[in-house]
């Protein structure tokens, strides 16, 4: 249910934006190698001597012309029932999607009964409607290969149509019938209760889902909406009533945001939607439940024991929002950092002193709430601590020691290049532009994105590790096995145990 990355604008459709930003190098580690070796020396003593120079790697010479991007604007449509809408034509193929976001989720909960909004966002399409029974609705979109889906996510609500364009007619009463009038049956309240207490059993299962779990309640607080998780005594409290009453509190249509993409035509699909919404009501606006947080004062130390043969540390603290000015300047100092084979990290913890298998650094959050820098790392049980200093001292170094203008060039050729695959579809380009207009942030976002890298000087990437990266404060999480490793993990500071069964 927790983010780690609701990362950057990687969320943007409905999961955050961190994986935009903050791109890295998709290979192998044995793909890397192949590139590094491109053209060095002779081959088996022939041809010309290579012209190399000194400190100068084979792959700086490779010269690519920059990418162009110019992501097309979907049109902004407001509806009379409050509803607004981001629609995108694309002929291309016969298809038609929607998705909605609504203002609503997890951060609503009632403490006593953490998992209420995820359990209306799985039932609201899984119970059916008051006119029809899951297996009705199931029959006729399956008849047409065709979709309807609902979920939940920390600060929003979706729902998502998939069908051929020709089908829209028959589909999109589907979609408004399961957000206006879902049914909660019992039996199908049961289903999803038992599937979120056997995943409430699994959490701890691996050191990532752990660290998912337990990292930003370090951040946040434990008991802060935006990072509490479910518990078995909280699941279990929740009634059929409970979802009703939460789907009579938010959804509404103006509540609602949607990107409308494919085959369909921009003039006509807003008539669309409001007829297929008739006679829905609109709701009151709902003040979000925040508790009160802000950055720490002093660095600590947590740690989960696992009997495991390799070491998960994420070290972090709290950051920004990617409103904020310095958003740009503190993705491109992250990307320095970690964000990929010619990172800091990765050369340090992995290629140099071989302490990790996997090592990065990014931005989780910043959309509706501030968001916090951190480090994941999985390194050598026997070289703990040893991976634990060198992220400290190269978080320390991203404060004092300046970029170099080739950090700074790979940097933003890496963000740029990934930022063109992550909009590879219209669909994308709308609901990221929808997610933009519901979090408040500029519209233009995405158009201004390569100038606003672009831009970003190496002294400016400084200043922003200055502000944001702030080992003296970190919260470090450690899970593993303390036997096994290199010092006592007190040796970097007072830890505190976590007793899973009682956190």
């Amino acid at each position: 249910m927790k983010q780690i990355a609701c990362h950057l604008l990687a969320a943007l459709v409905l999961t955050p934006l961190n994986s935009v930003a903050l791109g890295s190098f998709r290979g192998s580690p044995t793909t890397a190698a192949r590139l590094v070796n491109v053209g060095t020396g002779n081959r088996g003593g022939e041809g010309p001597a290579s012209s190399q120079q000194p400190g100068e790697r084979p792959v700086d010479k490779l010269k690519f012309p920059p990418l162009e991007f110019n992501p097309p604007s979907a049109s902004k449509l407001s509806l009379p029932n409050g509803m607004v809408l981001f629609v995108l034509e694309d002929h291309e193929i016969p298809v038609a999607d929607i998705s909605a976001i609504i203002r609503t989720g997890n951060i609503y909960d009632p403490p006593e009964k953490v998992g209420l909004a995820e359990l209306a966002g799985t039932v609201m399409r899984s119970g059916g409607t008051v006119s029809q029974t899951p297996d009705q609705i199931n029959q006729k979109l399956e008849f047409i290969a065709s979709s309807v889906e609902t979920g939940m996510a920390d600060d929003r609500g979706s729902a998502r149509l998939s069908c051929l364009s020709r089908d829209l007619d028959t589909v999109l009463p589907i979609f408004a019938d399961v957000l206006m009038h879902p049914a909660f049956r019992q039996e199908q309240l049961e289903i999803a209760r038992g599937q979120m207490l056997d995943g409430i059993q699994r959490q701890d299962d691996t050191p990532q889902s752990i660290a998912d779990r337990i990292f930003p309640q370090l951040i946040y607080g434990k008991d802060s909406p935006i990072a509490r998780t479910a518990t078995e005594q909280t699941v279990k409290r929740i009634t059929r009533d409970d979802l009703t009453r939460f789907h009579e509190r938010f959804y509404h249509p103006n509540n609602i945001t949607m990107a409308i993409t494919g085959d369909i035509n921009k003039d006509a699909i807003a008539a669309r939607v409001q007829q297929a919404f008739t006679g829905w009501p609109q709701g009151k606006p709902e003040t979000e439940p925040r508790t009160s947080y802000g950055p720490a004062t002093a660095r600590s130390t947590y740690f989960v024991h696992r009997d495991v043969n390799q070491t998960s540390v994420r070290v972090g603290n709290l950051a920004i929002k990617q409103s904020d000015p310095d958003f740009f300047a503190l993705a491109v100092a992250l990307q320095v950092l970690g964000g990929g084979f010619s990172s800091r990290l990765f050369n340090q913890l992995r290629t140099r002193q071989a302490l990790a298998y996997a090592a990065s650094a990014s931005l989780s959050g910043g959309l509706g709430e501030q968001g916090y820098v951190y480090t994941f790392s999985e390194t050598r049980v026997d070289k703990t601590v040893a991976a634990i200093d060198t992220i400290l001292r190269l978080m320390s170094e991203m404060r004092e020691r300046p970029v170099s203008e080739q950090e700074l060039a790979s940097a933003k050729a890496s963000m740029l290049n990934s930022f063109v695959f992550a909009f590879d579809s219209p669909h994308k380009i709308a609901a990221r532009t929808a997610t933009l207009y519901y979090y408040g942030m500029p519209l233009d976002f995405l158009q201004k994105y390569r100038d606003n890298v672009s831009r970003v000087t190496a002294q400016q990437a400084m200043e922003a590790a200055k502000k944001y990266i702030r080992p003296d404060v970190a919260a470090i999480l450690v899970i593993g096995n303390e036997k096994a490793f290199d010092r006592p993990l007190s040796s970097v500071g007072h830890v505190t145990e976590i007793d899973l069964d009682k956190w």
